[in-house]
C-alpha cells in the first residue's frame, strides 16, 4: 500500500442516492431448522480480506464466487480496505449490494471532506475570493502546526454511519450476522489493535486511516492509523476466532521494477512495500494445506486507482474461479447454504423518533453552534439524509476536524448524540495567498497575503480575522464575525481596514498618477438565506487621502476627503467552483448612500451590480456575465471610481488602465477541458477564449453604445493546487494588445 493511497477511502458519497442504488436480494423461503442436521458437520470457514486501497474492490468479486459456489463464511477479519468490504458483508450486505455502492461513488468528490461548494455557507464561499491558498496551518503558542492528514474522513464516516445504522446499539462484533474483526494500528505505541466490540463505524474508519492521507482518529483513547501497517493479511486473528479453514484474499501492491526507482520518493515507497511484503509473507506462512489463498492479478492498478475499482471486481471473480476446485471442497448443498445465509441477513432498521439531541462539549469550543443547526430535528423521526445535511452545514464552516453522530438511549428515550471535534491543529489558523499578473510589457502586479483566523471565540461560533497584504495593494485589516439567531443565520460584523495603492486618473486629455490611502471602519448586520443568498446593511466611515505622484492637472497636488455612508447589499453565489466553474450563478447588488448628515464631505449614491452564470456540456464550459456601476449626485470620488482593463476585463489593456465614475462590462468566456477526464489525479487543463465589451465614463451623459470598446482573448489555463493559472493573449479595439500571465481567479473580491 503506497503512501499515494493518500486519498484512498470511500469518501464523499452522497447520502440517499447511493443507498437507493442497492438492489434488494431475495432469499429462499427456508428456515435454519430445516437443515440443522447438516450444518454442525460442516467446517467453520474464516475469511481474511487484506488491505490494498482501490485494489481491494477485488474482494467483492471473490465474495460473488463464494456465494455462487455456496461457500459459507463463519468469521471475517479485515484490514484497511478489507475491513470496509468485510464489515459490510459481515453486517449482512450482499456482494451485489456492496458493488452497487462502489459503482455509485463520485470518486472525484473523495478528495475533499467539505460539502460541495454550492452547499457551503456564504461566508465560506467568500473565502474563495480572498486569493488565499486552499490550505491553512494551525497557529498555537506562536508555532505553526500542520494537520495530521490530507483528509479527515468526514464523508466516509458519514457513509459508514448510514450503512451500519441498524447496528447502532451493537456492543459485540460477534453479534453481527457474521462475527467480524477489524485490525488497526496504535500509532502512538506501534501496537496492533484488534477491534471486536464498540462502535463498528469507528472501528472500520480506524482500520483504514492511511498515514499522510487520512488523519489518525482517536478510538477508546488510542490514536489509530491503518491496520495494514502491522498486519495487512491477519491470518492469525481469524484463526483465533475458532475457524477450521481459512480463505485469504491478498490484494497488496507488488514491488515496482528497478527502472521505475528513479527518485527518493519512489525508493521510499518501495521500502514501505518491501516491509509490508515481509510481514505479509510471515502471515501467509501460518496457512495450512487445506486453506485457500486468492491473489487477484491486478497488474499495474495502484492503491489509489479508484477510477478502476469496478474493473477490479471482475478480476477478483477471475482469481476466485482459478481456485474454484479448492473452494468446492468447502461448499454446502444449495438448500443448506440458503439456510446459513438466511441467518446472516441484514438487521432491519426502523427510524426511531428523536426524543432528545445532546451535543458534547468535550472536544469543541462552540457546541451551541452545532446544537443550533440540529435542534429543530427534535420530535421528528430520524431522517439520516436530513441529519447529515445539518451536520454538513456545520462542518462546512471549516471549524471542525470531524462531527460524529449516532443514536443513543436515555432510559426509554432515543435521541441523537452529536460530538463535534475542533481541528486538532487549531483553534487558530494562518493562511497565505499569492496573486500574480504580468503583461510582458513592463506592467506587472503581485499580491502577497497572510491571514490569521481565530475561531471558537464563543459557544455560538464567533471568529476574528487579521490580514496583511503586500504588493499592488498594501493593507492591514481586521474583522469580528458573530453569528446569532435560531439557526445562526443572522450575524453582525464590525471591520477596520487601512490600505494604500497607486491609481491613474483621467480628466479629459489629461491624466495623473496618484497614491491613494484610506482608513476605513464600519459594521454590517446581515442574514444568510439558505446557502446561496445573503442580505446585509451597515454604516461605513473612511478618511481618504490622494497624493499626486506624476503627470496631472495644473494646480492639482492631492486631496483629502471624509466619507460616511449607509450601505445595503444583496449577494448570491451558487457556483460549483471559482477557477473553471461548470454550473451555478454569482451575482450581487450594492447601494452606497453618502450624506453630510452622517459626517461626510460628499452627498451622493453609488450603485454596483454584477451577475455571472456558468454552463457546461461534457468537456465544454461557458461563463457569461456582466457588471456595471453608476452614481448620482456628488459621491465621494475616492470610493466611487470604477476600473476596467486586464485579462477578460477588456483584454488588451493593462490592469485597471481605464477608470471613471460609471462603467459597464459584458463578457462571455469559453473554455474546454483537454486530457483524460477520467483520471482522478490529473491536473485539469483548459483551452479557451473570451469576447468582451464595455467602457468607463466620467459622466452619465457620455454613456452610449457607440462608445463601447470591443475586446477578446485566447488562453490556456490550468486548475493547479495553488489556484487557477492563465497564459493568454488579448486584443482590444484601437490596437491595444497584450500577453498575460495571470495567477488568480476570473473573479475577484467585490469589496
Amino acid at each position: 500500500m503506497r503512501v499515494l493511497v493518500l486519498l484512498f477511502a470511500m469518501l464523499g458519497i452522497t447520502a440517499m442516492p447511493v443507498l437507493a442504488a442497492i438492489p434488494q436480494t431475495a432469499m429462499p423461503e427456508v428456515t435454519p431448522e430445516d437443515y440443522a442436521h447438516v450444518l454442525p458437520s460442516a467446517p467453520r470457514i474464516g475469511l481474511v480480506l487484506g488491505g490494498g486501497g482501490a485494489r481491494g474492490a477485488a474482494h467483492i468479486g471473490v465474495l460473488k464466487v463464494l456465494e455462487r459456489e455456496h461457500i459459507p463464511i463463519h468469521a471475517i477479519v479485515g484490514s484497511s480496505m478489507g475491513s470496509i468490504v468485510g464489515g459490510f458483508y459481515a453486517a449482512g450486505y450482499t456482494p451485489e449490494e456492496i458493488e452497487a455502492v462502489i459503482a455509485s461513488m463520485n470518486w472525484k468528490d473523495f478528495f475533499s471532506d467539505d460539502p460541495a461548494r454550492a452547499e457551503m455557507p456564504m461566508r465560506r464561499k467568500d473565502d474563495d475570493y480572498r486569493d488565499l491558498l486552499d490550505f491553512k496551518l494551525g497557529l498555537r503558542e506562536g508555532k505553526l502546526i500542520a494537520p495530521r492528514g490530507v483528509l479527515q474522513g468526514q464523508k466516509f464516516l458519514g457513509l459508514l454511519r448510514r450503512m451500519l445504522m441498524p447496528y447502532w446499539e451493537l456492543d459485540d462484533f460477534d453479534h453481527l450476522p457474521i462475527p467480524f474483526r477489524a485490525v488497526g494500528t496504535d500509532i502512538g505505541h506501534g501496537e496492533q489493535v484488534v477491534f471486536k466490540d464498540g462502535d463498528l463505524s469507528l472501528a472500520i474508519r480506524a482500520s483504514m486511516s492511511v498515514p499522510g492521507a487520512f488523519a489518525p482518529i482517536r478510538v477508546n483513547g488510542r490514536l489509530m492509523v491503518d491496520g495494514g501497517i502491522v498486519n495487512n493479511v491477519p491470518v492469525d486473528i481469524v484463526k483465533a476466532m475458532g475457524v477450521d479453514r481459512v480463505i485469504v484474499v491478498d490484494v497488496g501492491e507488488p514491488l515496482i521494477d528497478e527502472d521505475s526507482l528513479s527518485s527518493p520518493l519512489s525508493i521510499t515507497l518501495q521500502m514501505i512495500t518491501v516491509l509490508m511484503k515481509q510481514r505479509t509473507d510471515q502471515a501467509l506462512s501460518q496457512m495450512g494445506p487445506q486453506d485457500v489463498l486468492i491473489r487477484p492479478d491486478l497488474g499495474d492498478m495502484s492503491s489509489a486507482g479508484f477510477d478502476r475499482s469496478v474493473s477490479a471486481i471482475a478480476i477478483g471473480e477471475q482469481a476466485a474461479m482459478a481456485v474454484v476446485a479448492q473452494l468446492k471442497t468447502l461448499a454446502l448443498p444449495a438448500d443448506a447454504y440458503a439456510a446459513v445465509r438466511l441467518q446472516q441477513r441484514r438487521l432491519p432498521f426502523e427510524a426511531p423518533p428523536i426524543d432528545f439531541i445532546e451535543v458534547s462539549a468535550q472536544r469543541t469550543r462552540a457546541p451551541l453552534f452545532v446544537h443550533t443547526a440540529m435542534r429543530d430535528l427534535l420530535g421528528k423521526s430520524l431522517d439520516q439524509a436530513e441529519v447529515e445535511q445539518r451536520v454538513g452545514d456545520a462542518y462546512g464552516t471549516g471549524h471542525y476536524e470531524r462531527i460524529l453522530y449516532n443514536l443513543a438511549r436515555r432510559g426509554e428515550a432515543t435521541g441523537l448524540l452529536v460530538t463535534p471535534v475542533d481541528k486538532g491543529w487549531g483553534p487558530n489558523f494562518v493562511g497565505f495567498g499569492l496573486q500574480l499578473s504580468d503583461d510582458f510589457n513592463g506592467r506587472s502586479d503581485y499580491q502577497l497575503a497572510a491571514e490569521a483566523t481565530f475561531t471558537g471565540l464563543s459557544e455560538h461560533g464567533a471568529e476574528a480575522r487579521v490580514r496583511a497584504d503586500l504588493g499592488r495593494v498594501a493593507a492591514l485589516s481586521g474583522e469580528w464575525y458573530q453569528p446569532w439567531g435560531d439557526h445562526g443565520q443572522y450575524y453582525w460584523k464590525p471591520e477596520i481596514r487601512f490600505d494604500a495603492r497607486n491609481q491613474s486618473f483621467r480628466a479629459g486629455v489629461d491624466s495623473l498618477q496618484a497614491r491613494l490611502r484610506r482608513a476605513q471602519a464600519g459594521a454590517r448586520v446581515g442574514i444568510n438565506i439558505g446557502r446561496s443568498w445573503r442580505i446585509e446593511s451597515g454604516l461605513e466611515y473612511s478618511h481618504n487621502r490622494a497624493q499626486v505622484q506624476n503627470g496631472g492637472i495644473d494646480g492639482v497636488v492631492g486631496f483629502t476627503s471624509d466619507a460616511a455612508s449607509f450601505v445595503v447589499a444583496v449577494d448570491h453565489d451558487s457556483l460549483d467552483d471559482i477557477g473553471f466553474p461548470t454550473s451555478g450563478r454569482r451575482g450581487a447588488a450594492e447601494l452606497t448612500v453618502t450624506r453630510p448628515g452622517l459626517g461626510s464631505d460628499a452627498n451622493g449614491e453609488v450603485l454596483r451590480a454584477d451577475w455571472h452564470r456558468a454552463f457546461s456540456f461534457d468537456r465544454h464550459r461557458l461563463l457569461i456575465g456582466a457588471e456595471a456601476q453608476t452614481s448620482w449626485g456628488s459621491p465621494d470620488t475616492f470610493n466611487s471610481f470604477a476600473t476596467l482593463g486586464g485579462f477578460t476585463r477588456l483584454s488588451g489593456f493593462g490592469e485597471r488602465d481605464l477608470n471613471g465614475q460609471h462603467s459597464a462590462l459584458a463578457r462571455a468566456i469559453y473554455y474546454r477541458r483537454f486530457g483524460d477526464m477520467s483520471r482522478l489525479f490529473a491536473l485539469p487543463a483548459y483551452i479557451g477564449g473570451s469576447v468582451e465589451t464595455g467602457n468607463v465614463w466620467n459622466t452619465r451623459n457620455a454613456v452610449s453604445l457607440d462608445s463601447l470598446i470591443y475586446a477578446g482573448s485566447l488562453f490556456v489555463g490550468i486548475d493547479s493546487p495553488l489556484g487557477p493559472i492563465f497564459f493568454g493573449y488579448g486584443i482590444a479595439e484601437g490596437g491595444e494588445d497584450s500577453l498575460y500571465l495571470s495567477f488568480g481567479s476570473l473573479f475577484g473580491e467585490r469589496r
